[in-house]
């Protein structure tokens, strides 16, 4: 029976159907230039590779709650009203204001900080930042562009807009970028992971499982690397050890939907049918994923 993948975003949902282990990654991967560009996020509610971003602190300012993020941005606005060409403070502000999603006020903060400094690098970070998560891909590499021009050094940065050309579906300069983050800090664990996901697209599941696997080696909490770990032995159909990553992967995030539908498709596979259909009927019960951050604020 072919499994209909259904992939989601914030304004659309489509269907494709696949029929074997091979189609149901490819399938997946080769429609998602389908999604239209203004997306924040693919998600799958079937086998899929995903992308987890990490937003960096760009401010020293530790945010715990949306109250707190409320009452920060209160003070820096009245600071803002007493000194108003302190581009300094916009560039605060809008970074808390990125920390709580308020994506379209930051950008207007740190084109603000622009207008007045336009060699603080912070704020071009910042704005490539929100621009991109806002669906404006191509502002966002620009902005990032001129980050990395005078920062040429920050793996992070490669990472970034490599992530942004991912979205755009232009797989050739991901690469190159995601590939020199790597090259510039072999222990971006980020950057590894997100490579991986190009390799899959490309067919190239080998290859991809060593990033993954780089990936978790770094950094043993990334749950989306064992994900994409777990996915990668699915398709090669080493059954056994895509089981064992996926296990981890649950067990990092006892709620992760993907996980538990990848997880019945595996046990399936396996011939353990009564198994998959319980961890699938389960998985019916959480809700629809949405973007994951891995961030220093929660």
């Amino acid at each position: 029976m072919p499994l209909i993948v259904r992939l989601y975003n914030q304004a659309s949902n489509m269907e494709v159907t696949i029929t074997s282990r091979y189609d149901k990654l490819r399938g997946v991967l080769m429609n998602v230039s389908r999604v239209p560009l203004f997306m924040s996020r693919l998600l799958f509610t079937a086998v899929v590779l995903k992308v987890v971003l990490t937003i960096p602190a760009a401010s020293a300012v530790e945010i715990n709650s949306r109250e707190q993020a409320d009452k920060l941005i209160a003070q820096y606005s009245e600071k803002i009203v007493q000194e108003p060409d302190n581009a300094q403070l916009y560039v605060t502000r809008a970074d808390i204001r990125f920390k709580v999603h308020d994506f379209e006020r930051a950008v207007k903060d740190y084109t603000q900080a622009l207008k007045l400094d336009n060699k603080l690098d912070q704020a071009w970070f910042g704005r490539g930042m929100a621009r991109g998560r806002m669906g404006l891909i191509d502002e966002g590499i620009a902005d990032m562009t001129v980050f990395i021009k005078r920062n040429p050094r920050s793996s992070l940065a490669y990472t970034k807009r490599g992530v942004r050309y991912l979205w755009k579906g232009d797989r050739d300069n991901a690469g190159k970028d995601l590939r020199k983050a790597i090259q510039l800090d072999p222990r971006n664990a980020e950057a590894h992971d997100d490579l991986g996901v190009i390799l899959a697209q490309q067919g190239d599941y080998k290859s991809a499982l060593e990033h993954f696997t780089t990936t978790i080696r770094l950094d043993p909490s990334y749950q989306k690397a064992y994900h994409n770990q777990a996915m990668a032995h699915y398709v090669l159909e080493r059954d056994a050890d895509a089981l064992a990553s996926v296990n981890i992967a649950l067990k990092l995030d006892p709620e992760s939907r993907n996980s538990m539908l990848l997880k019945s498709e595996i046990l399936n596979a396996m011939g353990r049918q009564a198994e998959a259909r319980q961890v699938r009927d389960d998985a019916m019960f959480l809700p629809e994923g949405n973007w994951s951050e891995r961030a220093p604020v929660k």
